[in-house]
């Protein structure tokens, strides 16, 4: 990932601009998704059932229907359904949960209930942060339901168009906001005596900083998220070298690389798992080329949304020539929804002169699909897999699922600041205004 200034105009120009650029876009979609969202997780909230004290709930992909859930003090037995494709829990935070529900499934959770509020999350990694939350009020009249309930929630609750539009705003102008730590920084090769090029990884527990004042308890390469980028040629030997400090095994496997066998980094199959203190040396000659990753595989569910994961770029002889090649790393998770390694207002813009040719690497290393949207000037995708295509083509999204890379020239022909996010709404938009997988192309 290349290391990019803004210019001092173009700082300038960034702290009000973007601001009101952004709040015409998210105030638009916020009162577009509001509706939508009224009329998907209902205005009216569940309360206990004439059958007894029963609570019908609804699991989506990502939501929780009713946003606002009334059930009764005492014994309450909540049927939940996931309406969604792919699994989803019930919890109440602090009390109890049910196990994971299958698609289509439905389980039964019954708990005792003082009179309060409680929050009720799915704790599939990711999916709160993507919307499966909402508010359980215990006691009181359980049948009165404010008419409010499900119109807005969060920061914005109870505030008039006017101090929605000015709260949104005054978190836009933070972009681009300071955080400690930054990731994908190119990790310079030893040299060997006979050529080798020897990188070397150390997997370690990290406290995060994502976006200003949020600090997340993580997993890392050399201490950033992203890791440190890899970059190699076609024929060279490398050696990357992996240390454990971790509290738990390990492995690193070269996701997208044409490797032997016992080189591929998968436990019980390839090799012996990493034990904490303990290191390993994977051994190749570069055979493929392209945009590839590396990642944990090992507890990979937790270790690679919590952190262990980076980029491998191999160069092509026929690559096109750029001006400006930037990777993008996807991720979701504990970590919340990140743009290498770092939430909106705290991901980097992408900044070019005008008319320069601007590659983009995407690499989706999360759980969820990503669909990748840049405003005003076309994507012209030249890459799948690390693989060039024979038939390039335009899209102003790129759909980017797990585990996959896309490449994409851009021609930064147009001045001005253009959103870049992903279009999952509930990925880059909250009830605070834009978060997570929000950053912004700046042709200045």
């Amino acid at each position: 990932m290349e290391d990019q200034r803004l210019s001092d105009r173009t700082r300038l120009k960034l702290v009000w601009p973007v601001a009101g650029f952004f709040v015409v876009i998210a105030f638009g979609v916020g009162l577009v998704s509001m509706a939508a969202f009224n009329a998907r997780a209902g205005t009216v909230s569940s309360a206990a059932s004439s059958e007894g004290d029963a609570v019908d709930v609804e699991l989506g992909d990502l939501f929780i229907k009713p946003a606002m859930i009334h059930a009764p003090d005492g014994t309450v037995t909540f049927k939940v359904h996931n309406s969604g494709g792919t699994q989803h829990n019930f919890v109440i935070e602090g009390v109890d949960s049910t196990q994971m529900i299958d698609p289509d499934g439905t389980a039964e959770l019954t708990v005792d209930l003082e009179p309060g509020s409680y929050q009720v999350i799915c704790a599939v990694p990711g999916h709160a942060d993507g919307g499966m939350r909402a508010q359980l009020m215990v006691g009181g009249d359980s049948s009165t339901v404010s008419s409010d309930v499900g119109s807005t929630s969060g920061g914005m609750q109870g505030m008039s168009a006017k101090e929605m539009v000015a709260h949104d705003a005054e978190r836009t102008a933070m972009f681009p906001a300071k955080t400690k730590g930054r990731g994908g920084v190119p990790l310079a090769p030893k040299i060997l005596s006979d050529g080798t090029k020897r990188f070397v990884l150390t997997a370690d527990e990290v406290e995060w900083e994502t976006e200003p004042g949020v600090v997340k308890q993580a997993m890392a390469y050399n201490g950033m998220i992203p890791g440190p980028e890899i970059r190699a040629d076609l024929g060279d030997r490398v050696e990357i070298v992996l240390h454990n400090k971790l509290e738990e095994p390990t492995t690193l496997h070269l996701h997208g690389m044409t490797l032997p066998n016992k080189m591929d980094g998968v436990p019980a199959i390839t090799q012996d798992a990493v034990m904490p203190g303990h290191s390993f040396t994977y051994r190749f000659t570069v055979r493929n080329s392209g945009s590839n990753m590396y990642h944990s595989h090992f507890h990979a569910v937790a270790q690679v949304p919590g952190g262990l994961l980076g980029a491998v770029i191999i160069s092509d002889p026929n690559d096109p020539r750029v001006d400006v090649d930037y990777t993008m790393v996807l991720n979701d998770g504990p970590l919340g929804f990140t743009l290498n390694g770092k939430g909106f207002p705290a991901t980097e813009p992408i900044v070019a002169e005008k008319g320069q040719l601007v590659r983009i690497r995407f690499m989706n290393e999360g759980l969820q699909i990503h669909p990748m949207h840049l405003h005003g000037l076309p994507q012209r995708v030249i890459a799948k897999d690390g693989h060039l295509l024979e038939h390039p083509y335009t899209a102003d999204t790129v759909l980017v699922a797990p585990g996959e890379r896309y490449d994409v020239l851009v021609r930064a022909d147009a001045l001005g600041i253009w959103a870049f996010h992903c279009h999952v709404l509930t990925h880059a938009e909250g009830p605070d205004g834009m978060f997570g997988m929000v950053t912004a192309m700046v042709v200045q």
